[in-house]
């Protein structure tokens, strides 16, 4: 069932209003965006009239800085002229809207006693808000990726659960005509999305289909001919990294990957996304400017003076030069010991998803510059990795890792043992049903596809449509 987020605090069946909503989906789909949006919408008046007086918005990359602090100072930091004693006295009234808790580095565990007003370790103070132990009659909206849901799911009573669906086809070209100013490259632009089905897939998440725009739009203006070959998103944002670097001024991809990767896969491990200047300059040894183009800079209020701080333009990116610097500057045993922390810490797969892609020859040939492992070093870990993470993670992960690679003999090597693919709960993304047809059409037939506990919109039915007679069982 499709409801629009005006809707999400709305009553179940039973009459029982949410307390505690998780918003959750891919990186880059906007859950960022639609935290924004909703405190536009309700400070317009457009939506939650009568139902809350009062928004806040933490993030918790953000929040992940601070030190000792009440609930009290976290507000005030934001909303310094607010009367907060009177405020917090209806907290029925109020909506926290808790963005990216994919990003929070602490452990839900810690949540000792005390109230909105006592000063303590800001991980006690957020994990008490998030288990209602302060300020038990307000709402929450809380984002995330799937991947750390679980997690969330362990500690925290949610009542209520939506995904984000991103763009449908018709939004797709919405954007992209809205991009380009000039309708002839906008008519370009379309019809080269339009004519390759997989990157019109990916464009489905709004941040692929911004990166996608801003590609089509650098090889338009220097009359270069637009790469037909981009399948993945470790494609799309390899070549996104690769037009950066050509047109900002930067060095060689190898020596911008030599000095984001080890922070990209350090920020990764620790659950680390903000860094400060001094910090940032004494990991790449040079000034913030030399990589300019891959990071922003952010200011926040901290007490009474500003502070700020340095994070990648994505987390998607961040990723990507965490991988790039795995299969280009760290050892075997290092690589193998990265490989086994993945199926142990669901926030490194994205990581491993893209040193699948990057063991794809039509990768490799693009950037010859980086010093990537060869293919034939890099594919034996990756395949003894499958093997592993078969018992213990996710199918559906590992099908978008050998997605990734497109190799139709690795993949079916790979896949020698998946022959059914349940999907417990959730919502079946366009490129989730895309990797699920490019296993099926790998396997040329499977004994059983479920997909009757999760929810498929029009879109997913189409791509699968063609594959679902080579399933034994579909249900």
């Amino acid at each position: 069932m499709c409801i629009q987020v005006e809707d999400v605090f709305a009553s179940d069946e039973t009459g029982e209003i949410p307390s505690t909503v998780v918003l959750q989906g891919p990186a880059g789909i906007g859950k960022t965006f639609t935290v924004n949006k909703i405190m536009f919408d309700w400070a317009s008046n457009n939506i939650f009239q009568g139902k809350f007086d009062y928004v806040f918005h933490f993030n918790f990359r953000e929040l992940n800085t601070k030190g000792d602090v009440s609930l009290i100072e976290l507000l005030s930091d934001q909303h310094s002229d607010l009367n907060l004693k009177e405020i917090l006295a209806c907290p029925e009234k109020l909506l926290f809207l808790m963005d990216g808790f994919d990003e929070w580095k602490f452990s839900l565990d810690q949540d000792e006693g005390g109230d909105e007003r006592t000063k303590q370790p800001v991980a006690i103070t957020v994990n008490r808000l998030l288990k209602r132990k302060i300020l038990s009659k307000s709402t929450l909206l809380i984002t995330t990726r799937p991947s750390s849901l679980e997690t969330l799911e362990k500690s925290v009573t949610l009542q209520s659960f939506a995904d984000l669906l991103g763009f449908s086809e018709h939004e797709i070209q919405e954007y992209v005509s809205k991009y380009f100013p000039i309708n002839e490259q906008a008519e370009q632009a379309l019809n080269y999305i339009k004519e390759n089905e997989s990157v019109l897939t990916l464009c489905f998440v709004p941040v692929v289909c911004w990166i996608v725009c801003e590609v089509i739009k650098h090889s338009i203006d220097c009359g270069e001919e637009l790469n037909r070959n981009l399948k993945t998103a470790t494609q799309v944002f390899v070549h996104f990294v690769i037009t950066l670097c050509k047109h900002h001024g930067n060095n060689l991809l190898s020596d911008i990957i030599h000095k984001l990767g080890p922070l990209a896969l350090g920020g990764v491990r620790k659950q680390q996304f903000l860094f400060q200047e001094e910090e940032l300059e004494k990991l790449i040894s040079s000034p913030v400017q030399d990589v300019s183009a891959f990071i922003n800079k952010i200011q926040f209020k901290q007490g009474l003076s500003c502070g700020s701080a340095y994070h990648f333009l994505h987390l998607n990116i961040q990723e990507v030069f965490a991988a790039m610097f795995c299969v280009s500057g760290m050892s075997d045993e290092d690589i193998n010991t990265l490989l086994n922390d993945s199926l142990r810490n669901s926030c490194i797969l994205n990581v491993v998803k893209f040193m699948f892609g990057l063991a794809n020859k039509n990768i490799q040939e693009l950037i010859p510059d980086s010093n990537l492992l060869p293919i034939p070093e890099l594919r034996p870990q990756l395949e003894n990795w499958i093997k592993e993470a078969s018992r213990s993670v996710y199918k559906l992960e590992l099908l978008h890792c050998l997605f990734e690679i497109q190799d139709e003999e690795f993949a079916k090597k790979a896949m020698a043992d998946m022959n059914e693919l349940w999907l417990l709960s959730g919502c079946v993304n366009k490129n989730d049903s895309t990797v699920i047809k490019y296993w099926i059409e790998q396997r040329g037939e499977v004994e059983r596809l479920d997909l009757g506990h999760s929810h498929l919109e029009e879109e997913e039915v189409k791509v699968l449509m063609e594959v679902l007679p080579k399933c034994k069982t579909f249900v």
